[in-house]
Order: structure tokens, then sequence, then C-alpha cells
């Protein structure tokens, strides 16, 4: 799904793999995001998404 919004906010917010988790959001890999982790993966991507609506040109 290269190009869809979501997955260029996954990659600009470092939201898109346990090892990027792990190093820029302090989420260690091996087990199932708990419901918090959850949401604040998704509230990272949605204030990125904001962002890039708001920015000039958009």
């Amino acid at each position: 799904m290269r190009g869809h919004p979501v997955f260029i906010a996954q990659h600009a917010t470092a939201t898109c793999c346990r090892g990027c988790l792990e190093k820029w959001h302090a989420i260690p890999p091996g087990r199932a995001l708990s419901a918090d982790e959850q949401r604040y993966v998704v509230q990272v991507i949605h204030h990125w998404l904001v962002l890039q609506m708001n920015s000039p040109g958009h």
C-alpha cells in the first residue's frame, strides 16, 4: 500500500514496525501491544496526518 496516507504516516512517525516502535517510542517487542500502546500509536499517526492536512499546499 505504498503511497497510502497511513503507510506514509507510519514511516514518518516511526510506528511502522516493532523495531521502530522499540527504538523511537520505547515500546518493547515480543508481545502484543497493550490497549494504551495501541491508542498511543493511533494518536501519533493521527497527529501527523492532521499536521499534514493543515500544512500549506494541502
